[in-house]
């Protein structure tokens, strides 16, 4: 969902106010479903029909052509809006004058999208950072610098300020940052060390306006490479370090998957439980086993070469005590 820029995300929002900026003449229901992410036209037609978006201030018809220069207005509460709730996040992991890292928990999303308008990592932070702001003199806004799918856990690295962010995300942009995960994958992997190199094409690609409801390999799509590592194995199952080299939406869990070992808990990916035998007790999890470990970067001020780690998420230790790994041996970056 695309948020006023700049504004408090620890306040709820009743009403969005978009600008139509293009002049290709774009219907409305299009507008809104590029817009706001929505998985369907029909959701967005039922927005409309329901009185809850004008334009100039004039109720809004779904066929409706826009023109540059048009204010779009929606009303996103009622069955349009869902808060999500969560335990709080701890503390930082790490923090400095201008950046700081959090554990990211399994479940939460990172940022309003779709109908989840609140209850969000960076809403939860922007509250957080308000209440600290009434007592010092350096206001601070946080802005993430990367994303985490809602399943995967760990590492999220965070700017206090716009032009901290832009700086870090044009090096991720560049794939100067270095990034290690870890991964709980099906089947016994016989090989130490591999990688795939196969592009993907994203699950939205706005180049194409081609929509899927996961990425996926295709010829035609932008060059993706992941290196591999497998630290250990246990009964059925393989944990893996992940190390991808490119950015790709869901670029892990597709590599892993074309190779016939996708991370346990990922059934958008075909992770099935009933072909999975866990030793000891373990439950299949509810979520894909992916965890953000390791972040090497580029400090954007002070110039220095800075390595930051997040020990894994509980739900992954029971793996990782199986195969007699200690996360906190792994090599650096």
């Amino acid at each position: 969902m695309d948020l006023p820029t700049g504004r408090d995300l620890s306040e709820t929002v009743e009403e969005l106010s978009l600008k139509v900026r293009s002049s290709l003449r774009e219907r409305l229901d299009q507008y809104l479903l590029r817009k706001l992410g929505w998985s369907s036209r029909t959701k967005v037609q039922k927005l409309i029909g329901l009185g809850r978006v004008s334009v100039n201030d004039r109720p809004g018809k779904p066929a409706l052509r826009l023109l540059r220069g048009d204010l779009v207005r929606i009303e996103l509460l009622g069955e349009t809006s869902r808060r999500e709730v969560h335990a709080p996040l701890g503390p930082p992991l790490w923090e400095d004058p201008f950046l700081f890292t959090i554990s990211k928990p399994p479940g939460q999303l990172v940022h309003p999208t779709g109908k989840t308008i609140s209850g969000t990592v960076i809403d939860e932070l922007h509250l957080r950072y308000r209440v600290l702001n009434q007592r010092g003199t350096r206001p601070i806004v946080p802005r993430l610098c990367h994303r985490l799918d809602r399943d995967t856990s760990g590492l999220l690295l965070v700017a206090k300020t716009l032009e901290l962010r832009r700086a870090m995300q044009m090096e991720f942009e560049a794939d100067r940052v270095r990034k290690g995960y870890l991964a709980i994958v099906e089947g016994e992997i016989a090989a130490v060390t591999f990688e795939v190199d196969a592009p993907i094409v994203d699950a939205i690609d706005r180049r194409r306006q081609h929509s899927n409801r996961l990425s996926r390999l295709d010829e035609a799509g932008r060059p993706s490479l992941t290196r591999f590592r497998v630290l250990g194995r246990g009964m059925g199952f393989s944990v893996v370090h992940c190390q991808p080299v490119t950015g790709r939406q869901n670029q892990i869990r597709v590599h892993l998957a074309s190779t016939g070992y996708p991370i346990i808990g990922d059934r958008g990916y075909g992770s099935d439980p009933t072909q999975v035998y866990l030793a000891g007790g373990v439950s299949f999890p509810e979520r894909a086993l992916l965890h953000s470990y390791q972040l090497r970067f580029r400090h954007p001020v002070w110039g220095t070469e800075r390595e930051l780690r997040c020990e894994p998420h509980s739900d992954l230790r029971p793996f990782l005590k199986q195969a007699d790994i200690d996360s906190s041996s792994l090599d650096p970056l």
